[in-house]
């Protein structure tokens, strides 16, 4: 993240709280939150207070200076716009505040958005960071909590899908009124042990293809475009006794990618 020179002489009383909209910090708790983006300085009493005997807002832009550029200035703005930190002075809005600096970051291709309860800076240079999570214990239980935890849509693609279980909970998102889209192979197995999949979801069974008889052998789930969860896991009643992977990873652009995958599957 690369701010303008203007922008971050514009922005150091958001940092401070000295334009009265976002909490206001005396200089040992300025150098406490710039310490939390890896520097160390210390207050020093009764000798200049600041390092280099500094202003508060003189501090801030020699501080925003030297982060320019890099992770650690996305992540001072984010905790000085965390929720927490708005939560000790309640004459404060959060959202007044977002509303008075974008209009500044947004000079510089930035923003800050709401995501989830907490606000993210958003910039079309900013790398996607992914969360991953490796699971090789309890997995149908953490695909349980994944569903559970869908707010729009759930897009399958598994080779066998026999897990009562979780077939139970797709329906349930499925009543609530998820958009749940189902691709299953096309063979014995699924119609033995299966269950009527077109009566409850929009499905697509894939037939093996070629004279091999390829089959579509994937094993993705791709939920609210932002989660992807993927792995050896088959949704089967078996796979939960088998030594198997699953990984959950948080990532949008991950997930286009998947998304992708999936709309050819169902052309």
């Amino acid at each position: 993240m690369k701010l303008s020179d203007l922008t971050i002489e514009s922005i150091k009383e958001f940092i401070s709280g000295d334009n009265q909209l976002t909490p206001g910090l005396s200089g040992p708790n300025i150098l406490k939150l710039f310490n939390k983006v890896g520097f160390k300085d210390v207050y020093k009493w009764g000798d200049g207070g600041m390092p280099n005997s500094l202003s508060r807002n003189g501090y801030v832009i020699e501080k925003l200076y030297e982060i320019n550029g890099t992770k650690q200035l996305i992540k001072l703005l984010e905790i000085v716009f965390d929720p927490r930190h708005f939560a000790n002075d309640q004459n404060k809005d959060i959202k007044v505040a977002v509303g008075k600096i974008n209009p500044l970051l947004q000079q510089d291709g930035y923003r800050l958005d709401e995501i989830d309860g907490r606000y993210k800076i958003i910039g079309s240079d900013l790398p996607d960071e992914i969360e991953v999570e490796i699971h090789f214990e309890e997995i149908q239980a953490q695909i349980i909590e994944q569903i559970q935890n869908a707010k729009y849509s759930i897009w399958l693609a598994v080779a066998w899908l026999t897990d009562k279980d979780l077939l139970r909970e797709l329906y349930r998102k499925k009543k609530e009124g998820l958009s749940i889209r189902i691709v299953v192979l096309d063979d014995e197995i699924n119609k033995k042990y299966g269950i009527d999949y077109e009566k409850f979801f929009e499905t697509k069974r894939f037939k093996p293809t070629g004279i091999y008889k390829n089959i579509m052998h994937h094993k993705f789930c791709i939920i609210d475009l932002k989660t992807i969860i993927h792995g050896s896991y088959n949704w089967t009643n078996k796979a939960r006794w088998n030594k198997e992977t699953v990984s959950i990873d948080n990532s949008r652009e991950l997930a286009e990618k998947f998304a992708t995958e999936f709309v050819e599957l169902i052309k």
